[in-house]
C-alpha cells in the first residue's frame, strides 16, 4: 500500500520519498519531503514545529534553523505551480499551515522495486539533466572498452554532472556497482586511497598499504569507479589508478580533472561548452540550443511561468554566448531570475565583461568569464551574505547549520540571522542543500572562490581557529560517547566529519602552538581505532608529536603519546608501542599526573601481555589498579581487573580469572558501560569454553554478540565470533564454526587485527583437523605461527600446551612426518593474504 498525496498538478509519493511535477522528480530532497508530508497530512490545520521537526528528524535534536531552510526550500519547489509558494503558512514562533489544494489518493498498490542505490553511491540527482546528449552517448559508448577514461575541462563546465549521469544509466552494466568519490574536500595526497576505501567499506588490512588491499579487494569484482575532482591530487590520483588497472581485470574508472591523469591506458576526453544559440536567430532556432535550455529549466525552478518569446529569447541568447555556455555560469545567472528580468541581466553581465574584456567579449578565456560570473553574483549579495559566503569556505566537506553558527557568526553577522543569510545563499544557487538538508556544501569551484574572498578578508586565520576549536570540542564531546551505549551514533557523526576533522588537524600544524594538535590526536583515538583508520591515525600522531614547540613535557604531549602508543598497539606493532607509552609514563611521571600514570601502566600491561611477558603484565596491572583504587575511578577499575582476569585465564587460574571478570562485570553493569559489559562477557565466554561448560559459553556468547552488533565495535564482535567458533568445533558443529570463524577472520583482515588473525587461522586449523585435511591444517598453522614470530606475540604456556597437543595428534593421524613438515614450511612461506584466502577455501578439501 502506498501513500499518494496529489498536490494540484505535484504528487508526494510518501513512501519513495519523492515530489514530481509531470512525471518528473522535483527538487527537493528526503527531510523536504518529510516536512511537506506532516504538513499535507494535516492540510488546513495548524502543525506545531515540534511536530514537524519529530516527522523529518525523528530521535534527533536538531535546531529549528534546519526547518527554516526546509520550508524555503519547499515553497521553491512549490513555485511549479503559479501561486504554489504562499501555499505555506508561517504562524509566528508557533509552526505552520498548509492551505494549498490537497487530495489523498488511497488504496493504491504498486509493486515493490528493489532499491536502485543497492549498489551505489551516486547521489540523488535533486535538478534534472539538461543537454550533453552527444557526450552523454560517446561516453556511454566508450565505456565498454576503455578502463580509464578522464573527463576534462574548466571547472564549472560539468564534469561532475556528466559523469554522474553516465554512470546512473549504465549502472546495471556492472554487476557489483557504481561508486562515486568526491576528492575535493582532500588536501593532503596519501588520503586519496582512503577516501576510496571509505566508500567501499574496505578496511586496512594487516601489514600492507592501503592501495594494496583496495587491488585484493576489487580484483574479482565488476565495478565503475568515478574519481571526482582529481586536479589537486593529480600524482596520486594516477598512482592509485595505474595500480588498480593494473592489478584487476574488471574495474573501469572514470576521473574528472582539469587535466589528465597521463598513465599509460588513460583515454581523456575534453569537454567543452554547451552549444551556443545564434542571438540574431528566431525564438525557436534559440530554443533547441542545450545552453539556452539549461537557463531555461533552472530559470523555471525560480519562475514557473518563466517563457522564451522573441524578445526575451533574444536577451537569454546573449546571456549564453557572454557566459560561453559554461553550466555553471549559466546556472548562477538563471538564480537571478527570481528578482531580475533578463534584459537586466544582460545590463548587468555587460558591465562586468567590459571591465575584462581586451577584445572581442566571445574570446573571452572560460576561466576568466567563470570568474566574471562569480564576481558578479558575489556583487548582488548584501554585506552579511558576503560575509557569510566566505566564511563558509572553511568547511571541508559540508558543514551543519549548527557548526556554521557557532564558527560563523560574529562580527557583523548575529547567531540567528545565520540561518537566514544561508537559505538566501542556497537561494541563489552559490550554497548547495545536501539531500537529506540537514548539511550543506558548495562547489568545489565556488569554494575555491569564496577561499579568495576570505583570505582578502584579512580574517581567514580567526575563522580557522575558530573552525579547528569548534571540531576539537566535538572530538572531547564524543570520546567518552564512544565507549557507552551511544557509540554507535557518534562514530557516524565523526564519519560524516572527517574532512572537518583533517582540516583542523591541518591547520592545527600549521599554528605556532601545539596545544590544539595534541589535543585532536588525544580525542580522535577511539574513532581511529574504531573505524580502522589506524595508519592515518598513526601519521598525523608521529607529525603532530615531531611538531616544533610539540616536544615539552606537557599532559596534552602524554595524552597524544599514548593515543600513538594505542593505535601502534592494535597494529601489532609492540615495540613502537611500548616505547610511545614508556615516553608518555615518564612525562605523567614527572607531572605527578596519577590518572595518567595509571592508564600508561595499563598499556603497557597490554603490551606486555601480549607478548606473553605475564609477569611483567601483572606487575604493570597491579600498580595501575592500585592507583585507580586510591583514585577511585570505577570504570578504569574495572578495565584493569578484567586485564589481569585475561592474564589469569592465560596461565591456567580458572578461579581467579572468573573471580576478576565477575567483579569487573558487576561495575561495568552498574556503571551501564556498556563497552566493557561486552569485553567482560567476552571474557567470560572464553572462560566457559575453556572450562568445557558449553551452554553457559554459548548464553554468553551471543548476548555479548548482540551488544557488540549494536555499538557498532567491529573487534569486539570478532572476539565474540572467535569464541563462538571455538564452542561450536569443540561439540562437532564444524559447519557453524568455520562460518563463524570466517566472518571473524574477514573482520580482523579489515581492522588489521595480525594477533586475531593468527587466533582465527589456528581455530579454523583445528576444524580442518577434525575433517581430516591434515595437511591443509599443517599448512595453516605454519603460517599462524611465522605471524605470531613476525608481531611477536607467542602463544601463552597454557595455550602453548593445548596447541602442542593438537598438532602432535594430527601428525601422528597422518603418519607422514616429511609430508606433514613440507606443508608446515609452505605455510610459514606464504605472504599473510595468500594465507588466509588459503584457509577461506573450502574446508574439508583433502591435500
Amino acid at each position: 500500500m502506498r501513500k499518494l498525496y496529489e498536490i494540484g498538478p505535484l504528487q508526494l509519493d510518501v513512501e519513495a520519498r519523492v515530489l514530481t511535477h509531470a512525471g518528473a522528480p522535483v527538487s527537493l530532497g528526503a527531510r523536504g519531503v518529510a516536512v511537506l508530508t506532516a504538513l499535507v497530512s494535516r492540510a488546513n490545520e495548524y502543525v506545531q514545529k515540534a511536530a514537524i521537526m519529530e516527522a523529518a528528524w525523528p530521535g534527533l535534536v536538531v535546531e529549528e534553523g534546519n526547518l527554516a531552510v526546509q520550508i524555503s526550500l519547499i515553497r521553491r519547489a512549490l513555485a511549479l505551480v503559479p501561486g504554489g509558494e504562499r501555499w505555506i503558512e508561517t504562524l509566528a514562533r508557533r509552526g505552520y499551515r498548509f492551505v494549498g489544494p490537497v487530495a489523498e489518493i488511497a488504496n493504491r498498490v504498486e509493486p515493490s522495486t528493489p532499491t536502485a542505490r543497492a549498489r551505489t553511491n551516486l547521489p540523488q540527482a535533486l535538478q534534472s539533466f539538461v543537454g550533453r546528449e552527444r557526450e552523454l552517448a560517446e561516453i556511454k559508448q566508450l565505456l565498454p572498452g576503455t578502463r580509464l577514461l578522464t573527463l576534462t575541462g574548466t571547472g564549472g563546465i560539468g564534469k561532475t554532472r556528466l559523469a554522474q549521469q553516465a554512470a546512473s544509466e549504465v549502472r546495471d552494466a556492472y554487476r557489483d556497482g557504481v561508486w562515486f568519490v568526491d576528492l575535493a574536500p582532500l588536501v593532503d595526497p596519501g588520503l586519496v586511497p582512503s577516501a576510496l576505501a571509505q566508500v567501499l567499506g574496505v578496511k586496512e588490512s594487516a601489514g600492507q598499504p592501503l592501495a594494496r588491499t583496495l587491488s585484493e579487494h576489487l580484483r574479482t569484482q565488476e565495478v565503475l569507479l568515478i574519481l571526482d575532482n582529481c586536479e589537486h591530487l593529480v600524482k596520486a590520483c594516477a598512482q592509485l589508478a595505474g595500480a588498480l588497472l593494473q592489478e584487476t581485470a574488471r574495474v573501469t574508472i572514470v576521473a574528472t580533472s582539469r587535466e589528465p591523469l597521463r598513465i599509460g591506458s588513460e583515454r581523456t576526453y575534453p569537454l567543452g561548452a554547451l552549444p551556443l544559440p545564434d542571438p540574431k536567430g528566431d525564438m525557436r532556432t534559440i530554443a533547441r540550443s542545450d545552453a539556452v535550455q539549461l537557463f531555461v529549466e533552472r530559470a523555471r525552478q525560480l519562475r514557473p511561468r518563466f517563457d522564451l518569446q522573441d524578445q526575451r529569447a533574444r536577451a537569454v541568447a546573449e546571456i549564453c554566448v557572454r557566459l560561453d555556455g559554461i553550466p555553471l555560469a549559466l546556472e548562477l545567472a538563471a538564480a537571478r531570475t527570481a528578482v531580475l528580468p533578463v534584459e537586466q541581466i544582460v545590463r548587468l553581465l555587460d558591465q562586468r565583461f567590459r571591465l575584462l574584456a581586451s577584445g572581442s567579449r566571445s574570446e573571452l578565456p572560460r576561466h576568466q568569464t567563470l570568474r566574471a560570473l562569480l564576481d558578479w553574483s558575489y556583487d548582488l549579495l548584501d554585506e552579511p551574505e558576503k560575509l557569510l559566503f566566505a566564511r563558509l569556505s572553511v568547511f571541508a566537506g559540508g558543514w551543519t547549520l549548527a557548526a556554521a553558527e557557532a564558527i560563523d557568526a560574529g562580527e557583523a553577522i548575529a547567531k540567528d540571522d545565520v540561518v537566514y543569510l544561508l537559505i538566501a545563499l542556497v537561494e541563489k544557487s552559490l550554497v548547495v542543500a545536501d539531500e537529506d538538508g540537514d548539511r550543506y556544501r558548495f562547489l568545489e569551484t565556488v569554494r575555491e572562490y569564496a577561499k579568495e574572498k576570505l583570505v582578502a578578508s584579512r580574517n581567514a586565520e580567526a575563522l580557522r581557529e575558530r573552525h579547528r576549536d569548534y571540531f576539537l570540542a566535538l572530538a572531547e564531546e564524543a570520546e567518552p560517547k564512544l565507549a557507552g551505549p551511544e557509540q554507535a551514533a557518534w562514530l557516524q557523526r565523526l564519519e560524516q566529519e572527517h574532512d572537518n576533522l583533517r582540516a583542523a588537524l591541518e591547520w592545527s600544524l600549521a599554528e605556532a602552538e601545539s596545544e590544539g594538535a595534541l589535543r585532536l590526536c588525544a580525542t580522535l583515538w577511539r574513532f581511529w581505532m574504531t573505524r580502522a583508520h589506524l595508519s592515518e591515525g598513526r601519521a598525523w600522531c608521529a607529525r603532530v608529536l615531531a611538531k616544533p614547540g610539540a616536544e615539552e613535557g606537557t599532559p596534552e604531549r602524554a595524552k597524544a603519546l599514548q593515543t600513538a602508543g594505542v593505535l601502534a598497539f592494535y597494529q601489532a606493532d609492540y615495540p613502537a608501542a611500548q616505547a610511545r607509552n614508556e615516553e608518555s609514563l615518564a612525562i605523567r611521571r614527572q607531572l605527578g599526573d596519577r590518572n595518567g600514570i595509571a592508564a600508561s601502566l595499563n598499556n603497557l600491561g597490554n603490551v606486555a601481555s601480549s607478548q606473553g611477558k605475564f609477569a611483567s603484565a601483572r606487575t604493570l596491572y597491579e600498580e595501575s589498579l592500585a592507583i585507580k583504587r586510591e583514585l577511585g575511578e570505577p570504570k578504569y577499575i574495572a578495565i584493569t581487573v578484567s586485564n589481569l582476569g585475561i592474564v589469569a585465564l592465560q596461565q591456567g587460574d580458572f578461579a581467579a580469572a572468573g573471580a576478576l571478570f565477575e567483579e569487573s562485570l558487576a561495575i561495568a553493569r552498574e556503571l551501564r558501560n556498556q563497552t566493557g559489559i561486552v569485553a567482560d562477557l567476552v571474557n567470560l565466554g572464553a572462560l566457559a569454553s575453556e572450562q568445557d561448560d558449553f551452554p553457559a559459553a554459548e548464553a554468553l556468547n551471543r548476548e555479548s554478540l548482540v551488544l557488540a552488533r549494536e555499538l557498532g565495535d567491529s573487534r569486539m564482535v570478532a572476539d565474540s565470533l572467535d569464541n563462538s567458533g571455538k564452542v561450536a568445533s569443540r561439540q562437532g558443529n564444524f559447519v557453524t564454526a568455520i562460518a563463524t570463524y570466517a566472518e571473524s577472520l574477514a573482520i580482523r583482515r579489515e581492522v588489521g587485527d595480525k594477533g586475531g588473525i593468527a587466533s582465527c587461522l589456528a581455530g579454523l586449523a583445528g576444524v580442518v583437523v577434525a575433517l581430516g585435511s591434515f595437511l591443509r591444517a599443517a599448512r595453516i598453522w605454519g603460517a599462524a605461527e611465522r605471524l605470531r614470530e613476525e608481531i611477536g606475540s607467542p602463544l601463552s604456556p597454557y595455550e602453548r600446551t593445548r596447541y602442542d597437543r593438537r598438532v602432535a595428534a594430527a601428525r601422528a593421524a597422518l603418519g607422514d612426518d616429511a609430508a606433514f613438515d613440507h606443508a608446515w614450511r609452505e605455510g610459514r612461506a606464504m605472504a599473510l593474504e595468500q594465507a588466509i584466502e588459503f584457509a577461506l577455501e573450502r574446508t574439508g578439501e583433502q591435500q
